[in-house]
């Protein structure tokens, strides 16, 4: 079937929308297996964050006026990275916990 120059490719009768196009306050139903496995992941990952950010602190605080400016930059960096992840994290424990 020949598609018309204002209908998307891959529309039509028959045809599955893209992804794209798809609602996107439509929540995909998951599985509980898969459910259980994203939510210990999410855990997982928060542990090893916890401790990077941990020890950067510890660095930048005890080495206070001892680093050059581009390694304590370079740590804070780390520091800015780790916090950023680790918020992305939480949202998505957040959001795997409620359902």
């Amino acid at each position: 079937m020949p598609v018309k120059k204002d209908q998307p490719a891959g529309t039509g009768p028959g045809k599955a929308r893209p992804a794209a196009d798809q609602n996107p306050t439509q929540r995909r139903t998951v599985p509980p297996k898969e459910r259980e496995f994203l939510f210990q992941a999410f855990h997982d990952m928060r542990n090893p964050l916890h401790t990077i950010m941990g020890y950067t602190q510890r660095v930048l605080r005890k080495t206070q006026g001892m680093l050059p400016v581009e390694e304590r930059e370079n740590l804070e960096k780390v520091l800015i990275s780790a916090e950023k992840l680790r918020e992305i994290v939480e949202r998505l424990i957040t959001r795997y916990h409620r359902g």
